[in-house]
């Protein structure tokens, strides 16, 4: 009996779906094995022995949101140590931030048209903390995002801890700002607890966020 693992499929079919929208540098393709290698090393293993266990498997990690976002996160974390802007693979963002003692999970959410449960390529997320854009862990994130179809409209951050500002004994309050020019302004307020450690793939799902079209506007512009 032949064993295989599921999320082998579900990884090299996200890379896919983010390197066709997303030229992040020349000759990315050439590196898909090892970003499927560090991605596939920090995830839990799925493992099937039937078809209709491989049928089943895809169809539950396909709308798993926080298996999803967190292959995503971990790809793009893939992509920014193969073009050198950490260290190692081995100690990436943890290296980085060595010295801190608190922490947020990094923040996961999914945006799409109200009607049709399109993506929207080019909202403006910003994640604020008292109306401010907050601090992210290290430059590398940026705070506003942007959506693109490559990441099927998911938005991802890692805000810093500031105890100075923040109450760290309770959940830490933010606000998840969405603008687009076509669409009615949208804002998700959501809380943060504070963690004592970094765990990269911590994360606090967020709710979907399904945006309204301002009147008079022709959806077909998603299609383009």
């Amino acid at each position: 009996m032949s064993i295989k693992n599921l999320m082998e499929d579900v990884v090299f079919s996200t890379i896919e779906e983010l390197l066709k929208e997303e030229k992040y540098f020349s000759g990315a393709d050439r590196f898909k094995q090892d970003i499927a290698a560090y991605v596939l090393n920090r995830i839990p293993p799925k493992y099937i022995t039937s078809e209709r266990g491989i049928l089943h498997g895809k169809l539950e990690a396909r709308f798993l949101f926080q298996q999803k976002s967190d292959i995503i996160f971990l790809i793009h974390e893939a992509l920014d140590v193969i073009k050198g802007r950490r260290e190692m693979p081995s100690s990436g963002i943890q290296d980085s931030i060595s010295a801190r003692h608190l922490f947020f999970p990094h923040i996961l959410g999914e945006v799409l048209e109200e009607t049709t449960f399109s993506v929207i390529t080019g909202v403006e997320v910003t994640l604020l903390f008292q109306g401010t854009p907050a601090k992210m862990v290290d430059s590398s994130w940026s705070n506003p995002y942007r959506t693109n179809k490559g990441t099927l409209g998911y938005y991802h951050f890692w805000p810093d801890v500031d105890p100075d500002m923040m109450d760290v004994v309770s959940d830490v309050p933010f606000t998840i700002r969405l603008h687009h020019p076509k669409f009615h302004q949208k804002d998700l307020e959501i809380t943060i607890p504070v963690l004592q450690d970094a765990r990269i793939t911590q994360s606090r799902p967020v709710q979907l966020a399904l945006m309204e079209l301002h009147e008079g506007v022709d959806i077909s512009f998603l299609y383009e």
